[in-house]
């Protein structure tokens, strides 16, 4: 990747900041899906609500990263690291807090399990843009 200096200086603090927000949204998935084995266990509604905030929390780190992202890419189109895993929650969700049974809990697990995934795919790839622009700082 040939960047220029300057170029250089606005993209790689984005690309920090991104990997940082990735990170923090990684730790917020592993705190939601601790908060969703107790509520398997019978946690109720209070862990359940916990457990969602968690995630949107994880949601709102992901979305800093991806505008972040976006930034980096307007200067470097090669640096596009693909799509961010935001995770809406939808029918699953609205499930999970109605209805708040073993099964519902346990299909929230694997969504968060799988958007957990997701995000470790996307800070490897922001991970690789990092490299690559200390690489070309020199």
């Amino acid at each position: 990747m040939t960047v220029n200096r300057e170029i250089l200086g606005k993209a790689l603090p984005m690309v920090r900041e991104a990997a940082y927000q990735l990170e923090r949204a990684q730790d917020m998935l592993d705190s939601a899906r601790n908060w969703g084995v107790w509520d398997m266990l019978g946690g109720g509604l209070v862990t359940t609500l916990i457990k969602h905030g968690k995630a949107d929390d994880a949601n709102a780190c992901i979305r800093q990263a991806a505008r972040l992202m976006e930034r980096v890419e307007r200067l470097l189109p090669e640096a596009y690291v693909g799509e961010a895993p935001v995770d809406e929650g939808g029918f699953g969700r609205v499930a999970d807090v109605l209805f708040d049974g073993f099964f519902t809990d346990l299909y929230m697990q694997g969504r968060l399990k799988d958007q957990r995934r997701a995000v470790d795919e996307m800070l490897s790839r922001v991970r690789r843009v990092e490299r690559e622009l200390v690489r070309a700082a020199g």
